[in-house]
């Protein structure tokens, strides 16, 4: 009986929607039937207007950011290891990239390293992670000013770094002869 019930409710609010004005009619079999159709036999259901509200508009979202002079305009790429790719047996991990305009050094500008949780702030383009496990690791790169605040579009980089290990084969030990 309640699937009944639920099966009704769904036709009457689908067809709700669809049409203004809904038909009722009880089939000989004891089956209701409902059509947006008038029919012998059939009454005329008073269906209410759908409840409908207008979303409040969103708040402007206004990002901190920090405005740089035209000549900080850095270009900021990370070219080692490229992106997606897989190092096989390497435990230490080089990362180079290139960088234009060079850094402005008066301002303190050097360029931040960071791969997952280990940071390197460096004035060169290539710096070296040393002991990285195996996995999946991901890289970002931005220049930073004196105060640590990142003034250049952060480069981000993924690479998968596998390390096979082989079972050491014990030495072969010769029998003693008496």
């Amino acid at each position: 009986m309640s699937k009944f019930i639920l099966t009704v409710l769904g036709v009457l609010l689908s067809v709700s929607v669809a049409a203004e004005t809904v038909y009722k009619k009880k089939n000989p079999d004891g089956s209701v039937e409902f059509t947006d159709q008038p029919s012998q036999g059939s009454e005329k259901v008073k269906v209410r207007e759908p409840t409908t509200f207008a979303a409040p508009p969103l708040p402007k979202l206004s990002l901190p950011s920090k405005k740089l002079s035209p000549s900080f305009n850095y270009e900021l790429a990370i070219i080692q290891p490229a992106n997606n790719s897989t190092i096989h047996n390497k435990p230490d991990v080089s990362v180079s990239v290139t960088l234009q305009p060079t850094l402005n050094s008066s301002y303190g500008h050097q360029i931040q390293y960071q791969l997952d949780t280990q940071s390197i702030t460096s004035n060169k383009t290539s710096v070296i992670f040393k002991n990285v496990t195996r996995g999946s690791h991901s890289i970002n790169v931005s220049i930073v000013d004196s105060k640590g605040e990142i003034v250049s579009p952060v480069a981000s980089s993924t690479f998968h770094l596998k390390k096979f290990f082989k079972k050491p084969i014990p030495p072969k030990v010769k029998p003693k002869t008496p």
